[in-house]
């Protein structure tokens, strides 16, 4: 019996390793990992240590799963959870926000509120500032400040890293809009420890997997088909997420983003907390927007404070423009700097048509003819919207690619 019972065992655990192995390879991210989510080089767990964990020798790789499934998991170097490696790809970055260029009691610059207060705040981790964004009120809704609301497609990824106090009914909940049938509106809510496909199929973390601290939702949606991980932990895996036929759910046009959180006028004050957020996919088709609209407006192409140092988490969207321009070779492009208003006149002038450069050659040195680019700089002349407001500056700070 005992044989028997350590036969079964052993093959839960090489199951459970298979499937950590297939979704869960240690490689590294499109943007450097915040400093309180970094994951070991190594997420992989042999048997053997699974069988420690059994016997408890290593308690830290385990977990118990509703049917009492042994379930191997990746710990991070602070002991938390790691989540899946490389989710989002270089080349399908979208929107990315690590919130660490805001000003801290500001409204983060790359969102758009749509209720309850947010403010940006910092924490010292390691000696360095760490950039996030915190919610004051018991609830709150804002969603990525993107032209023209129609990013995600068919196929896109999201990926957000949040903290839970593990105090109340906290949620953080992805809204997935489609402007053209609203009727076919979706929802994912998370928990503590939990995850919504809906407004009725649950799932939980096995046993003994969660706690308060950092955590990261992922999300993959293709056509219908959702996963939801929590913590590198499949959560979702729904084919068809459709419910009523008449309303097929395969497509979105964009996101909100909900966090519900009571403690946040608790004494003392626990808010809700984002401090990393990221969207990628093929939604967001360059050639055929810029075949429509004549231009691309790309408020996610980042640098340096003052500077026309482009910012490392730009080139995965330089890198997709580039790849664009190989693929439609008879494209020629200009591209055109503008920044927002404040500063001198010359200043941001010079400083526009420094970052038009800038973006050209590092397209050139991705392989892309001089011949084909020219850059020119607007400064502050040209605004999208003519206020002074922090949301306003953010949709004025842009790189526009016009077709030629």
């Amino acid at each position: 019996m005992k044989s028997l019972t350590l036969t079964k065992i052993t093959f839960a655990l090489l199951f459970s390793l298979l499937m950590t192995a297939s979704y869960g390879q240690d490689v590294k991210g499109i943007v450097k990992r915040k400093l309180k989510k970094r994951a070991n080089d190594n997420i992989e767990k042999t048997v053997d240590e699974g069988l420690d964990a059994i016997e408890g020798k290593n308690p830290d790789v385990v977990g118990q799963g509703p049917n009492g499934d042994i379930v191997i998991v990746s710990r991070d170097e602070e002991g938390n959870n790691a989540p899946l490696m490389n989710f989002i790809h270089p080349g399908t970055a979208i929107f990315v926000d690590d919130f660490n260029i805001e000003k801290p009691t500001e409204f983060p610059s790359k969102w758009t509120q749509m209720d309850g207060t947010f403010q940006n705040a910092q924490a010292l981790n390691n000696g360095q500032k760490d950039g996030m964004v915190e919610v004051l009120t018991n609830k709150g809704t804002m969603r990525p400040t993107i032209v023209g609301d129609r990013y995600l497609g068919h196929d896109f990824k999201l990926e957000m890293q949040v903290y839970f106090h593990n105090m109340g009914n906290e949620q953080y909940i992805f809204k997935l809009k489609n402007t053209d049938n609203i009727y076919t509106n979706h929802e994912v809510r998370v928990g503590n420890g939990i995850m919504w496909n809906g407004s009725e199929a649950i799932s939980r973390m096995p046993e003994g997997l969660w706690g308060s601290g950092w955590h990261t939702i992922q999300l993959s949606f293709n056509r219908g088909n959702l996963k939801g991980y929590l913590d590198g932990i499949m959560l979702i895996n729904d084919p068809d997420i459709t419910t009523n036929p008449d309303y097929v759910k395969d497509f979105f046009t964009h996101l909100e983003v909900n966090v519900l959180s009571p403690s946040s006028n608790a004494n003392p004050r626990k808010p809700g907390r984002i401090t990393y957020f990221a969207i990628g996919g093929k939604g967001h088709d360059l050639y055929n927007a810029l075949k429509s609209e004549g231009k691309l407006v790309m408020n996610n192409i980042n640098f340096e404070v003052n500077s026309y140092i482009i910012n490392p988490s730009s080139y995965g969207v330089l890198d997709e423009i580039a790849g664009m321009m190989n693929a439609y070779r008879e494209i020629n492009l200009s591209v055109q700097g503008h920044t927002d208003s404040d500063g001198t006149n010359e200043f941001n002038q010079t400083l526009s048509e420094n970052r038009a450069k800038a973006v050209v050659d590092y397209l050139v040195k991705k392989g892309i003819s001089g011949k084909r680019l020219s850059s020119m700089g607007y400064g502050e002349k040209k605004p999208i919207d003519p206020t002074s407001s922090e949301m306003a500056k953010a949709k004025n700070r842009r790189v526009e690619f016009v077709l030629q």
